[in-house]
C-alpha cells in the first residue's frame, strides 16, 4: 500500500502545490486560501486519497487544545481593490508576503480602505472582533496617503509598512532602495546608448524620500562618461500643468530618453501630445513598461517576504532593531 507521504505528493503534483499545503488543506490546520483548498480537495478525490480518520480526530483534538492560529491584516490603501492590474510591483510584494504568511502558518485578513462607507471605526471593529494584533499595510503613497482617522487606528496595533516609507505610526517600514533603483535604471539606459536621459518625478515624492529619486538620477549621470547631464523634471499635483511642463522640458533639453518611477507619470507621458520628432523613448521599471535594454528588478519579492518575517518577530515581542529597511535591488 502506498505510504501517506506518497499519497500527499501525488495530490500535490496534481494540484500543483507543496505537500505541506495539501496536508494543511486536508487536515484543516494552518492557512490555505479557499481557492487552493478547493483545488486540493478536487485533486484528492481524483487520486482517491482517504484520510486516516482516527488519526485526524486525534490531531484535531490536539489542535483544539492549542491557542488559536494568529490572523494578520493585509491593509490595501490604494484607490483600487485589485492592485495587480495597475501596480505590478505592489502585486509582487503582496503575493510574496502572502506566501510567507502561509509558510509561517498565519491567517490573512484582507482589508481595503477604499471600500464604500468604510470608516476608521469599522476598521477598528474588524481588527478587534477578529483578534488581529497587527498586519501589513501597503499602497499609502502620494494620492493614497492614509487619512488621519485611519492613522490613529493603525497606531493602536502593530503594523509593518510594505513597499514605502510609512506616513503612519508603524513598527517598521520595508521597501526597495529608491536611490539605488533610480541610479541603476539611469545607468542602464545610458549604457544602452542614450546619452541625453531625462527623469520625471513628483516633487512631493522626491521630498518624501529625502531626495533619493533625484539623487540617484544625478549620481548616475556623473558616473557615466558618455552622458550629457539633464536636470530632472519635477511634476506637481496639476495634471494639465504637468503636461505643459513635460512638453517644455522635452523641447528645451531634447532628451533621447525619459525615465520615470511612477506608473501614474508614465501613463501621463504616454498620453502626452508631443511632436513625433521630439518624442523620446520612455522607460519605467514597472513591468508594464518593461524594456530588454534596461532589464528589470528581480528581487522585489524580498520586500513582501521580509515584511511578514519582521511582523512575525514583532508579534512575538521582539522589537525591530531599526525603523526602516531599504533592500538593495538586483537586476535580471
Amino acid at each position: 500500500m502506498p505510504s501517506k507521504r506518497k499519497n500527499l505528493e501525488a495530490v500535490a503534483a496534481l494540484a500543483k502545490c507543496s505537500a505541506s499545503s495539501v496536508s494543511r488543506a486536508l487536515s484543516g490546520s494552518g492557512y490555505v486560501s479557499e481557492k487552493l483548498r478547493a483545488k486540493i480537495r478536487a485533486a484528492a478525490d481524483k487520486c482517491g486519497y482517504r484520510r486516516n480518520e482516527p488519526l485526524s480526530r486525534a490531531m484535531s483534538a490536539v489542535r483544539s487544545s492549542r491557542p488559536n492560529i494568529e490572523t494578520v491584516a493585509f491593509v490595501n490603501t490604494k484607490s483600487v481593490r485589485d492592485v495587480s492590474k495597475s501596480y505590478s510591483a505592489i502585486a509582487r510584494y503582496v503575493a510574496a508576503a502572502k506566501r510567507q504568511a502561509e509558510r509561517l502558518g498565519l491567517n490573512v485578513c484582507d482589508i481595503w480602505l477604499g471600500e464604500k462607507n468604510f470608516t476608521p471605526s469599522k476598521f477598528e471593529k474588524i481588527m478587534s472582533a477578529r483578534g488581529i494584533r497587527g498586519g501589513i499595510i501597503f499602497g499609502h503613497y502620494y494620492k493614497n496617503s492614509i487619512p488621519e482617522g485611519f492613522k490613529k487606528i493603525i497606531g493602536k496595533f502593530k503594523f509593518v509598512s510594505m513597499g514605502v516609507r510609512a506616513n503612519a505610526p508603524v513598527a517598521k517600514s520595508v521597501y526597495m532602495d529608491r536611490f539605488l533603483i533610480t541610479r541603476g535604471f539611469t545607468e542602464r539606459i545610458i549604457r544602452a546608448g542614450y546619452s541625453r536621459v531625462g527623469f520625471v518625478v513628483e516633487r512631493f515624492a522626491d521630498s518624501y524620500e529625502n531626495g533619493k529619486f533625484s539623487g540617484g538620477f544625478l549620481r548616475a549621470q556623473l558616473a557615466c562618461k558618455n552622458a550629457h547631464p539633464i536636470p530632472p523634471l519635477f511634476f506637481g499635483r496639476d495634471e494639465k500643468g504637468n503636461l505643459k511642463r513635460l512638453a517644455d522640458y522635452i523641447n528645451r533639453y531634447s532628451p533621447d530618453a525619459v525615465f520615470s518611477y511612477s506608473t501614474d507619470i508614465s501613463d501621463t507621458i504616454e498620453s502626452a501630445d508631443l511632436r513625433p520628432s521630439k518624442k523620446p523613448k520612455f522607460f519605467h521599471y514597472d513591468e508594464r513598461y518593461f524594456s530588454p535594454e534596461t532589464g528589470a528588478i528581480k528581487n522585489q519579492s524580498e520586500v513582501g517576504k521580509l515584511a511578514v518575517l519582521t511582523l512575525a518577530e514583532i508579534l512575538r515581542g521582539y522589537a525591530a532593531p531599526v525603523s526602516e529597511t531599504a533592500i538593495e535591488p538586483k537586476w535580471k
